[in-house]
């Protein structure tokens, strides 16, 4: 009796490549994180003035930054169940439009608690901006550009706060 070997190839597995540039991919999904990590810290140093438009305390006006966290926290954990539901891209652009009309109405806001509905919105919206623009500019890019592209994205997220 002899045994016989098979032997079975694995098939070669090309390397994914967007049709697009990288580079000019990140410049949108870098433009988003910007605004994101801008907006979550802006509100700290408005909320003196804040305070004193709407005629409320300032430990009212901290509910500003409470409800963006929360909604933000809210919607983290959920931005897997959401792409699988839309499709990561649309739900990206989702995002983008829910957090950019709540920007719009935060900044017509005319009371305390109009402002509050309306950053718990952007915190909605801007929740999912983060881990999808990411998770976008890993996949977008070779892996041997990842390192650079995550070095961009961190300077997004560094340096909008800093401004």
């Amino acid at each position: 009796m002899s045994e016989e070997v098979i032997e079975q190839t694995a098939p070669t597995q090309v390397e994914w490549r967007p049709k697009k540039n990288p580079w000019l991919i990140s410049i949108p999904l870098m433009a988003s994180v910007f605004m994101y990590a801008l907006d979550e810290t802006i509100s700290n140093v408005a909320l003196p003035y804040m305070a004193g438009s709407f005629s409320c305390s300032h430990n009212e006006a901290t509910w500003v930054v409470t409800f963006y966290l929360i909604a933000s926290g809210i919607i983290i954990p959920a931005v897997d169940f959401f792409c699988k539901l839309f499709g990561r891209n649309n739900f990206f652009l989702l995002s983008i439009i829910i957090f950019t009309l709540a920007s719009f109405l935060c900044g017509v806001s005319n009371s305390l608690i109009m402002m509050v509905l309306a950053r718990f919105l952007q915190g909605l919206g801007g929740g999912a901006i983060l881990p999808l623009s990411q998770s976008i500019m890993m996949e977008s890019f070779k892996k041997e550009d990842r390192p650079q592209a995550m070095a961009l994205f961190g300077l997004g997220v560094v340096f909008a706060p800093i401004i």
